[in-house]
């Protein structure tokens, strides 16, 4: 026992160095045990934000079921945008119209050429002749752009507008 005591007392000094050295160092990670705990408390607050009190496994569960019921209502949002752009694809997108004076002697432009398009520039061209003493009507179908009957210039240039027409533009 008096060896250990005349070891202490003749290395006092080192043993002093040596007891700071491990104190300062047991400061340190105190320091930061106490930041990272401070951290992981705002996170696990922020995590059971709107709970009374439940444990973390129940708050998980209620995530994962609000997830899983999200990624369900999201499958169903894009079914029914797939549905929508197919039927979009059918529904008139593209429209041209010419008016015009069918006839000399009658007083302005009176007579149309309408021409409605979907996608597939599929579609009708209407166009309606006003004369002094009565209307003709005429419907034209259109297919890829085309029609099988023979279209007036003023149908044409209808059905050419109509092809060429832009949603981000306005024509008319």
């Amino acid at each position: 026992m008096q060896s250990i005591l005349d070891f202490v007392g003749s290395n006092i000094s080192i043993l002093m160095m040596i007891s700071l050295s491990l104190n300062l160092i047991l400061v340190v990670l105190m320091i930061t045990l106490n930041t990272t705990t401070s951290s992981l408390r705002t996170k696990y607050k922020k995590l059971i934000k709107g709970t009374t009190g439940k444990n973390i496994e129940s708050v998980l569960m209620d995530h994962i079921e609000r997830v899983d019921d999200v990624e369900k209502k999201l499958t169903e949002v894009l079914t029914t945008i797939d549905i929508l752009n197919n039927r979009i694809s059918f529904c008139i997108q593209k429209i041209g119209i010419i008016r015009y004076n069918a006839f000399e002697n009658t007083g302005s432009d009176l007579s149309y050429s309408i021409a409605l398009l979907n996608e597939s520039n599929d579609g009708i061209v209407l166009t309606g002749i006003h004369g002094r003493a009565e209307t003709m009507s005429y419907a034209k179908p259109i297919s890829k752009g085309e029609s099988n009957y023979n279209l007036s210039i003023e149908e044409m240039q209808a059905l050419d507008r109509a092809k060429s027409y832009s949603l981000n533009s306005e024509k008319t």
